[in-house]
């Protein structure tokens, strides 16, 4: 048994990781083997996030003097909890990846950018392009109308170019006949 001393240090290192996190998701793990457990953490570490099993009272203890407090409630019965600083779709994508192949692997609910989520929409946060396709749609279409004006501002150019290239054509036949 866990000395209250123990306790506390165990407290102030999930609220060390678990405070600056812009995306959590609360799990249900019962079932997953071991080894599954260890791919599961394998693929949140490439989506540059952290999984951790916790203890629900010492979770709740340390979420309640963050701003993710919304989250206690989901904390029943055995939890996990993945987490992450960087991109929340990127890592719910992770999560939803692995539990299509593993049925054991459920979502309770998660806090996205201090929006607090059942377990629906944290599926549904998997289904959102990440944060660098939304970066890429974005200058696509800020790059779109300046494209378009360079395109309109040279086609009278063109237009000249071919124009006095015809008429060269049309001096140079007219002079070898």
């Amino acid at each position: 048994m866990l000395t209250r001393a123990q306790k506390q240090e165990q407290i102030d290192t999930l609220r060390g990781m678990l405070a600056p996190a812009h995306g959590l998701f609360v799990m249900d793990f019962t079932g997953l083997s071991v080894g599954e457990v260890t791919e599961l953490r394998r693929k949140v570490k490439e989506a540059r996030g952290n999984y951790r099993v916790v203890r629900n009272t010492l979770a709740r203890l340390a979420l309640a003097e963050t701003d993710h407090r919304g989250l206690e409630q989901l904390l029943t019965g055995p939890a996990a909890v993945a987490y992450t600083e960087q991109d929340a779709v990127l890592l719910a994508k992770a999560l939803a990846e692995f539990a299509k192949t593993h049925e054991q692997l459920r979502f309770r609910g998660g806090l996205v950018e201090g929006q607090l989520l059942d377990a629906q929409q944290a599926k549904q946060v998997a289904a959102l392009p990440s944060k660098k396709e939304l970066v890429a749609k974005l200058l696509f279409l800020l790059q779109s109308p300046m494209r378009r004006l360079v395109t309109v501002l040279n086609a009278p150019v063109r237009g000249l170019a071919v124009s006095l290239h015809q008429i060269a054509d049309e001096k140079q036949r007219q002079e070898q006949a």
